[in-house]
């Protein structure tokens, strides 16, 4: 067993014996979907309104904060008193996220803006017209719910300005009115590429025990350090003296891209993993830094220096661990001679 699984190990047991869910949340650009649904103007007391439509169409995410959608129509109209028409057409709509776009939520809402194109037939119930075709503009307010990664529905109540189509006399005055839409969407990508779900798992006694075995022993190695610190003679009472950490000590090696500081998803998990220890105990970490062999002898301490920045920045700001619990080291004093790496040691102290 490595000394990074014995140190996991030992923060897993101590946090929970079970696996809890996480959600990671970054908004996937230029995710296509196709959607359907009904509409309906019914609620409107007018001669002429649409009675129940149906929606089939597809759009884009082009980011968090715009999308476009076309869709077409087709249904009943309601006309007159108890005549019925039908009604074909598309309409095209953008669309921002008013809530739930930057991080992942279960709820979203969403503002659309769109313009619409429809064919009216009347048949033989106006007796001047047979048929109309109208410009609409609608604006309205989407609320979705995130069934799964990709699937979601919603509803969307929102105002309609279009023409007085239904009217022989007045057809071509503006008139307003209220509709209601409701339907279901599908992403082709997740809309939050890094949407993760882990069920509860169960540990079994076999690892139990082996986890108990590894914590004994991390316990062993923080005592014999605290005792060569105890025995450790100091020359002067006003000067604290920090003794390095033993090589032997448990250590994560946190790697980075080449002549940098960034670090991967794989390798910030590790840095959650120390910084949720951290909080549970009192230990301090030292940070051993190493530059890539390609490192110019003006520019390596320059990256090490970066490295041990992104680490301490992590484990600050996002888990409130005391700057005084991070030491660092030089490569040289822990006995590494000449060594390049494109990683930081990570090695875990007493206090």
């Amino acid at each position: 067993m490595t000394k990074l699984n014995i140190v996991l190990a030992a923060g897993a047991f101590l946090l929970s014996t079970s696996a809890m869910a996480q959600q990671k949340d970054d908004f996937q650009k230029n995710n296509w979907f196709v959607t359907g649904g009904v509409h309906t103007e019914a609620l409107m007391n007018t001669d002429g309104y649409v009675t129940a439509t149906g929606k089939l169409g597809g759009g884009i995410w082009l980011n968090q904060w715009a999308g476009l959608k076309l869709e077409g129509v087709f249904g009943n109209t309601h006309l007159l008193e108890h005549s019925r028409g039908q009604v074909f057409g598309a309409q095209l709509s953008y669309m921002t996220h008013l809530y739930g776009g930057n991080n992942y939520r279960p709820f979203n809402l969403n503002a659309l803006l769109g313009v619409g194109f429809y064919h009216h037939n009347f048949g033989d119930i106006l007796k001047k017209y047979s048929y109309m075709n109208i410009l609409t503009g609608n604006l309205g307010i989407q609320a979705v719910y995130n069934i799964t990664p990709k699937w979601s529905v919603y509803l969307e109540p929102g105002l309609l300005l279009q023409p007085q189509y239904y009217d022989i006399n007045d057809k071509n005055k503006l008139v307003p009115s209220f509709y209601l839409s409701a339907g279901v969407s599908y992403t082709f990508k997740n809309m939050f590429s890094k949407w993760k779900k882990h069920t509860s798992q169960k540990v079994s006694t076999q690892e139990f025990n082996q986890m108990n075995e590894q914590i004994n022993e991390m316990r062993k190695q923080i005592n014999n350090l605290q005792e060569e610190l105890e025995n450790a003679k100091v020359v002067n009472s006003n000067q604290r003296i920090i003794l390095e950490p033993m090589r032997e000590m448990p250590s994560v090696a946190v790697l980075f891209d080449a002549m940098g500081s960034s670090l991967s998803y794989e390798e910030l998990e590790k840095l959650q993993d120390i910084g949720t220890w951290m909080q549970d105990h009192p230990n301090s970490i030292t940070i051993v830094p190493f530059a890539d062999s390609q490192a110019q002898d003006a520019t390596v301490q320059q990256v090490k220096d970066m490295r041990v920045a992104a680490i301490r920045k992590v484990l600050t700001e996002q888990f409130g661990i005391d700057n005084k619990r991070i030491l660092v080291s030089t490569p040289e004093k822990m006995g590494y001679i000449n060594k390049t790496g494109q990683e930081a040691l990570i090695i875990f102290m007493t206090e």
